[in-house]
């Protein structure tokens, strides 16, 4: 896929969605763990096309939702401001920014799948747009710094063992790494790495198995017919004529064909059951990384509703 396709997806690059993972079978499965033939693609009798929110894969519950995210990033400023209230440091707790990218895990995972969205913002992402939400990061002075972080500008190693401010030692990796071990120990904060890999790399492995390699062929197919020619969804998305900052009349035109033919070829039905059975097997091979990465998170969000609640 390309860098392009990866942004228009999600909005921040691979989040699929970001960000941004589910479990929910469309179509059968054989005891070989293989989508059963119902799920192969046909342009026979369009079924109405599975909406992105209804759909939820095996991996979902080991990653962070966005409220889930929002509310480790709200714990973690509330660490952080009293981290440096011990050094007499204001802190500014800032508003949450308005939500971008995809609305959920699914959402667009599998291309746009919403006839209204396309028809009104093609591949664009509307009101979520990054764009059309700059970021502003906050400014520090030096001394806020060298709390938040635990470095002096050209220290390194030995020169920042003892670091002080105001006569109070700061922490290791400063009051950022303090928040995070607040919520997370000594282990990563948010997605594990387990569940990241395991939810890119079903992605990328789903779109080589016969059943959503021939769904794409169909679904190309109807595209050409209605004028217009890209291999698989993923080409369209991330065609360089539809990244300006607004959806072009063509985009418009292109997205529309898009879900349409997503519909007369099932392939999004086709799509989700492939990966979830990848999914399945996935998880079933790493059952113990697994499960520790869902303790892991729930008490991370213990954690974050504790330093919510005590605020």
């Amino acid at each position: 896929m390309s860098s392009a396709a990866r942004q228009r997806l999600t909005g921040r690059g691979v989040r699929v969605g970001l960000a941004g993972l589910m479990c929910f079978a469309l179509a059968g499965c054989s005891s070989s763990g293989q989508p059963a033939a119902e799920a192969r693609p046909t342009t026979q009798s369009p079924s109405a096309l599975p909406a992105g929110a209804d759909l939820h894969l095996p991996i979902e519950p080991y990653l962070f939702s966005e409220a889930e995210t929002a509310k480790l990033t709200r714990a973690g400023a509330v660490l952080r401001k009293a981290c440096m209230q011990r050094f007499g440091l204001d802190y500014a707790i800032s508003p949450a920014d308005p939500p971008t990218g995809p609305r959920t895990f699914m959402d667009r995972r599998y291309g746009l799948t919403d006839p209204a969205e396309a028809a009104a913002n093609g591949y664009h992402l509307g009101d979520r747009d990054p764009r059309t939400h700059p970021v502003r990061p906050p400014q520090f002075s030096a001394e806020q710094q060298q709390v938040l972080t635990g470095h002096l500008p050209g220290k390194t190693g030995a020169d920042e063992t003892n670091l002080q401010v105001n006569g109070v030692p700061v922490p290791p990796g400063g009051c950022y790494d303090e928040a995070k071990r607040g919520l997370a120990g000594s282990g990563d904060l948010g997605p594990s790495s387990v569940a990241q890999q395991a939810n890119f790399q079903t992605f990328k492995a789903s779109m080589s198995v016969a059943q959503v390699t021939q769904a794409f062929e169909a679904w190309s197919g109807c595209m050409r017919n209605r004028g217009y020619s890209y291999p698989n969804p993923m080409d369209a998305i991330g065609d360089r004529r539809f990244l300006g900052d607004s959806p072009t009349p063509l985009e418009l035109q292109v997205a529309a064909a898009d879900v349409i033919c997503k519909q007369q070829v099932h392939l999004i039905d086709t799509w989700f059951a492939v990966e979830a059975s990848l999914q399945k097997e996935s998880i079933a091979r790493q059952q113990a990384e697994f499960t520790a990465v869902l303790a892991a998170k729930t008490e991370e969000l213990a954690k974050a509703d504790a330093v919510l609640r005590d605020q």
